[in-house]
């Protein structure tokens, strides 16, 4: 995918949610709801996890869009997980 925009810095995040995990607050009792994300830039993925970070949720980066964004696209083992990380 991120071939068909050369130069674009590509993060794959939030796909692997239901739309009810992303619209509340994604801080819980039980702790802050999981996002995982996957990406070939370091410095794109680091300002991604900040700013959802900021957003209230817990990023996991899986690694590289072949091998975590395998992990996350529809069908994958962590597509649709709702997972919350205690602080």
């Amino acid at each position: 995918m991120s071939s068909l925009l050369p130069g674009a810095r590509v993060v794959k995040a939030f796909n692997s949610l239901h739309a009810q995990f992303i619209a509340p607050d994604p801080c819980h009792e039980a702790g802050r709801q999981v996002l995982f994300l996957a990406g070939d830039d370091a410095d794109a993925k680091n300002t991604v996890r900040d700013l959802t970070s900021e957003f209230g949720f817990a990023p996991v980066d899986l690694g590289t869009l072949r091998e975590g964004g395998r992990l996350i696209q529809l069908g994958g083992p962590l597509s649709a997980l709702h997972v919350l990380k205690q602080d």
